[in-house]
């Protein structure tokens, strides 16, 4: 018989355990994700980080149980440039990498703007991302392009004063930010968050280029996916493609 053990320690020793996680689930219709390796976060019910495939990610589970479950997997430097050639980043609906669900291709430069444009498994084009160089004393900002809808526009803050709507856009998605560990378990400087509008409508909202939250259901996801791949640094990305 134990002796001295804490009310706590012993309901938690008598919970029933978690329900077992998906092993993957289907990438269309993700809100929120992550990018990395975390497969399940370390919090004092299960110490210690778990690790995985490199993925985009979907935050799951409980509080004390939370877990981050694959929807699509990250394919490495070396398989993008023998599969895809002229590709910068690929991912893929299966952890075996055989079932090509998008691919960045290699950045285009037009002026001040680096142009990334995300094809299908078929080649066919999905949209764009655009890189726009900052000035002097301002950071890059972000456009995506999708077929039938309004240029997006990523920027560091709201160009115009933010609605109670945005407001509560904005605070939630932070929660939500907040909530997730660094997907690689590594420290990194202050993150940017990115608003991601069409005038003053919401679409998305990211923080440190890997903390993802959507809100427009329209949204193509592998649009999404493709920006934790490219990043969000002061020096641009290029992946597999040699320039």
């Amino acid at each position: 018989m134990a002796f001295g053990r804490g009310r706590s320690e012993r309901a938690q020793s008598e919970a029933p355990p978690p329900p077992p996680a998906p092993a993957q689930v289907d990438w269309h219709d993700v809100r929120t994700f992550v990018l990395g390796m975390v497969w399940r976060p370390h919090t004092p019910e299960q110490p210690g980080n778990k690790f995985g495939d490199r993925a985009i990610r979907v935050p799951m589970g409980t509080e004390e149980h939370p877990v981050n479950v694959p929807c699509a997997y990250a394919g490495s430097d070396e398989q993008t440039a023998s599969r895809v050639p002229g590709a910068a980043f690929t991912l893929y609906e299966d952890p075996a990498h055989e079932r090509l669900l998008c691919s960045v291709m290699g950045p285009v430069e037009e002026g001040r703007t680096l142009s990334y444009e995300v094809r299908d498994a078929t080649g066919a084009p999905i949209g764009t991302l655009r890189r726009v160089a900052g000035g002097r004393f301002t950071r890059h900002t972000w456009r995506i392009d999708q077929q039938g809808h309004p240029q997006i526009t990523g920027a560091g803050e709201i160009t115009s004063a933010p609605t109670k709507t945005e407001k509560a856009f904005v605070t939630a998605a932070r929660m939500v930010a907040a909530a997730i560990p660094e997907a690689d378990g590594v420290k990194t400087k202050k993150p940017r968050t990115l608003y991601w509008m069409i005038g003053d409508q919401e679409v998305m909202l990211s923080e440190a280029s890997k903390k993802m939250t959507i809100t427009a259901d329209w949204l193509d996801r592998r649009l999404a996916f493709a920006f934790p791949l490219i990043g969000d640094d002061d020096k641009p990305r290029h992946g597999a493609a040699t320039s």
